[in-house]
């Protein structure tokens, strides 16, 4: 527990701090991760709700530029903007759809926000805002294609203007969703950069808390105490201040704060020297206090400006670090989960040992940080979380800060007593491996999720790196060049050092490239699959990769790059060399190829859909996946993309690149580079067009970067809908419960469908289970709609049971509504069972046919029991009888099935030895039904025979 003395006013010189809200959960679908928000607000009972799980919305997807044995590497980062990249009130973003977003999730597209194809985002840092909401409700950020989360990024009340910071990755489609929990919403979101690996980019380094800017004391302002005025900016030196490198900073982590402005207004960071952006990061009202996370390029000056709309206010400003370029490397890469973990939550006791209770007055309390969860427990420089302060006694604030630092004059939220407030912090972890939270006034509980972390790299480097040769000739045929390089590791703890390099042809221009990935993962001590590992140990470790150059190129001569290397150790540090940062080294081949003149032939298209129609519900977005068969002979398939056409001519794209890991296709495609068969994904957005969607042209690029696109595609149609005409409820099967022991039984399925146009043409219904149904729809009296279904038998001593599990109701004119979790639409809630067998079957009489055999003919005699059986539920269907001696010894048993005649009388077997001695004996038996359920009689244990014992005299002769 830390203490400090009390400051002044809440966001004054000893109030309030904050950094970099980075939040990156990898959202991954089912097989490879699951989508994680990029950061939000940590729900607080009745204060913030908390995401309804969402059907996944398509098969395996890697993140966008991910690499596939290291998801959760985003990398470096690239300052960009701020640039508004959508804006639901006027259409940008939404290809000019004007419409706030409602339940289903917007999804937009950030494939280029590199403005470079070669270049891939991994994640992207945004500064989203809420506008003109008419709900209490919340908004996450994800990566769509996978399972939704159940964080959130923003909360919200009717008629509030909110933003925040959020780092998202980004989907393989190069997409990120937007999904608002209750009632509509307009979003904002302006992009401050992107994290990548395919180019030379920034690392961070968390540097503060420091105050470089106050308005109202004349800190960063040269000693001038004066609000910033309407339509006006200020500038602030960052670059050469406090502890910021003068030279190869790209960008500065800012908890910004506005306090005291006498207008609803917002204000704006960007870059000294550039014109004022028609984006902000801080939204306000007359009197408010409101902190955002920024991250904002820095102008060629060294400076950041600040930009206010209307009216004046102070501007705070707390360094939380820096991104920096090129050598020394001494910055972090960022690291992502597969989803948000909870560390603390001092309402149940997480993260505090078990002790439920406040941070109190002027008080600090520590969390674990380092090996907790998906964090390692070395080289983190720093931990982003989502941190929410709920239910307070008084206005305050809380300061996050490394652990074992004096408690900085900065805070990370700001609230009132009963808010419940959020805010994203990335915070530097102290050498205990904790972070710390301070308390000013009063006492609140204290939430903090972790969304992803930053890793040092800086023991790590790569020493050497080259071809054995720098060209080569591969015209006449596939030729092979010997890749050397050695990575080193300082640390002394270092025991064993691996990675990954990327060998792409090089385009024409610098970060640009052609043809297909060629990951190949290296590990010291390991040979044979990927990379070989030559000598050293884990200070320096020298690879080798037998790089077979292919034939054929876009050109006579093709150039050859390593543009990846990136390299781990077991302490968990992580370095990444990109693009112009690997210029140092002999990391260029030039080969002789041969000019590619063929390219693929017209492909074969496919749906994957099995068992059902080819129907799509695109209430919350759906992915399409067509499965692509290609012949490309020469060069090899390297990307492509599949165009659906809709009604009115609508458009939707899709696209999918190939690639290599260690000398394997990696997802989506499959088999080899020439006859590859891929699986393509395309978005249906809920806001598409209701109907008929055929596949209208698919685009092949071969690996020498020629394209060939082709029309007159044979391919399934698909029919979307929204249930935007057609609608239906009130599903009830009758009866719901059938005794099928004896054979399959019918029942009817009742629904009210609405908005049909000329009555209702079809009801297709999909079960899991044993039911089949009819398709024609029988109009009832009171207007709702039947079809005939049946269930089929119980066997194997259970009941029959089934769910229905998709419904498609076809109106008279074509027009198509779905439901079931078939088709990821509104739930239908029947099931119909078979009759469970509780009651076991009985014996009202028995007899013998014989009572007496001589024991010289006993064995051939048919000796069998006449048993009358009732049998409640469940027919009989076996038996065993059994031959007791005078003694109570079985000498004869037999079992197997039977049947009941319409009388109700079974016949059951009964053994009689061979040489079986002269005497009396008794029969018993056991009757069983189909649900093996059983009774028996005149056995130990079991019950009299109705009517007396069974006796059986065996006599001489």
């Amino acid at each position: 527990m830390f203490t400090r003395r009390r400051g002044s006013r809440p966001g004054g010189r000893s109030g309030r701090w904050a950094v970099l809200a980075l939040a990156a959960g990898l959202t991954l679908l089912p097989g490879l991760a699951t989508a994680a928000a990029a950061a939000g607000p940590a729900p607080a009972p009745a204060a913030t709700a908390t995401a309804p799980a969402a059907p996944a919305e398509a098969t395996a997807k890697l993140a966008g530029g991910a690499l596939p044995n290291q998801q959760d590497l985003a990398g470096a980062f690239v300052p960009s903007g701020p640039t508004r990249l959508l804006d639901t009130r006027d259409g940008t973003g939404t290809g000019g759809d004007v419409r706030p977003v409602g339940q289903s999730p917007l999804i937009l597209d950030v494939s280029d926000v590199s403005g470079n194809p070669s270049v891939r985002p991994t994640a992207v840092v945004l500064n989203v805002t809420v506008t003109n909401p008419t709900g209490d409700s919340y908004l996450a950020v994800y990566a769509p294609g996978g399972v939704r989360p159940t964080t959130s990024n923003l909360n919200f009340s009717p008629g509030q203007t909110v933003p925040n910071q959020v780092t998202v990755p980004v989907g393989s489609d190069g997409r990120v969703a937007f999904f608002n929990h209750v009632g509509t919403t307009d979003v904002i979101a302006d992009l401050a950069g992107y994290f990548t690996l395919d180019k030379a980019a920034s690392t961070f380094v968390a540097n503060g808390p420091t105050r470089l800017l106050d308005t109202r004391d004349g800190i960063g302002t040269g000693g001038v105490k004066a609000q910033v005025g309407e339509n006006a900016s200020i500038g602030l030196q960052v670059s050469g201040v406090a502890g910021v490198p003068a030279r190869n900073v790209t960008a500065v982590v800012l908890n910004v704060t506005v306090t005291g402005p006498t207008a609803e207004s917002f204000l704006t960071v960007y870059p000294s020297g550039n014109a004022v952006p028609s984006a902000s990061n801080l939204n306000f009202s007359a009197g408010q206090t409101v902190p955002n996370l920024v991250t904002v390029p820095v102008g060629a000056d060294g400076k950041v400006a600040f930009y206010n709309h209307v009216g004046s206010t102070d501007v705070v400003a707390d360094l939380a670090g820096y991104y920096v370029s090129g050598e020394p490397r001494t910055g972090g890469v960022f690291r992502t989960l597969g989803t948000p973990k909870r560390l603390l939550d001092t309402r149940d006791g997480t993260g505090t040992g078990g002790v439920k209770a406040q941070v109190g007055d002027n008080a600090s309390i520590g969390l674990q940080v380092a090996g907790v969860s998906e964090v390692p427990s070395r080289s983190v420089t720093a931990v982003v979380l989502n941190v929410t302060v709920t239910e307070p006694t008084a206005e305050s604030f809380v300061s996050a800060y490394p652990s074992g630092r004096n408690v900085p004059s900065a805070s990370n939220l700001n609230f009132s007593a009963g808010q419940t407030v959020p805010n994203l912090v990335t915070v530097p972890v102290g050498p205990d491996g904790k972070v710390a939270f301070y308390n000013h006034v009063g006492s609140t509980d204290v939430v903090a999720d972790v969304f992803g972390y930053f890793s040092a790299g800086d023991q790590l480097g790569l020493s050497a790196l080259s071809f054995s040769s720098p060209t080569v000739d591969a015209s006449t045929g596939t030729a092979a060049v010997t890749l050397t390089w050695t990575v080193t590791a300082a640390d002394p703890d270092a025991r064993q050092n691996g990675g990954t390099i990327v060998i792409r042809q090089q385009g024409d221009a610098p970060d640009t490239y052609v043809g297909q990935s060629r990951v190949v993962s290296f590990l010291q001590g390991s040979s044979g699959y990927g990379a070989d590992f030559v000598s050293g140990d884990a200070a320096s470790a020298t690879y080798s990769y037998r790089f077979a150059v292919p034939r054929y190129a876009g050109a006579a001569t093709a150039k050859w790059a390593v543009s990846l290397v990136t390299i781990h150790d077991q302490t968990q540090q992580r370095q990444v060399l990109a693009g112009s940062a690997l210029g140092g080294f002999g990391n260029v081949l030039t080969a002789t190829s041969q000019v590619s003149t063929v390219t693929a032939l017209q492909p074969r298209v496919s749906t994957v859909y099995t068992g059902r129609p080819a129907y799509v519900f695109i209430g919350d977005n759906a992915y399409v996946r067509y499965d692509v068969y290609i012949q490309e002979q020469q060069s090899g398939f390297w990307k492509g993309t599949l165009q659906l056409t809709g009604p009115g001519g609508a458009k939707l794209t899709g696209s999918f690149e190939n690639s290599t890991y260690d000398g394997q296709l990696y997802s989506p495609c499959q088999q080899s580079v020439n006859y590859p068969s891929c699986g393509v994904l395309v978005l249906i957005p809920s806001t598409a067009p209701a109907g008929i969607w055929k596949v209208s042209g698919v685009t092949l690029t071969n690996n020498a970067g020629q394209s060939k696109s082709f029309t007159g595609i044979d391919a399934p149609p698909i029919t979307v809908t929204a249930n935007g005409t057609v609608q239906a409820d009130g599903f009830t099967a009758t009866p719901d419960e059938l005794n099928t022991w004896m054979g399959p039984a019918s029942f009817k399925v009742s629904m009210n469908v609405r908005g049909a146009r000329g009555g209702v043409r079809s009801i297709e219904l999909f079960w899991a289970g044993p039911c089949g149904s009819s398709t024609t729809p029988i109009a009832e009296p009171d207007g709702s709609y039947s079809v005939e279904a049946g269930l089929g038998q119980s066997n194997n001593g259970s009941p029959a049971g089934c769910t229905l599990t998709g419904a498609a109701i076809t109106d008279g004119a074509g027009n198509l509504a779905l439901y079931g979790s078939n088709f990821s639409a509104p739930g239908i809630g029947v099931q119909v069972r078979g009759t469970p067998d509780t009651t076991p079957p009985t014996v009202t009489s028995a007899a013998l046919n014989v009572t007496s055999v001589p024991q010289s003919t006993a064995a051939n005699r048919s000796v069998v029991i006449y048993a009358q059986v009732v049998a409640p539920v469940a027919p009989v269907n076996g038996f065993r009888s059994y031959l007791y001696d005078s003694t109570g010894t079985v000498v004869g048993q037999v079992s197997g099935g039977t049947t009941v005649a319409p009388n109700g009388k079974a016949t059951l077997s009964v053994s009689v030895p061979y040489g079986i001695a002269v005497g009396t004996y008794t029969v018993g038996f056991e009757i069983n039904d189909a649900g093996w359920l059983s009774t028996r009689y005149g056995t130990p244990g079991g019950q009299p025979v109705p009517g007396g014992p069974l006796t059986l005299e065996v006599t001489e002769g």
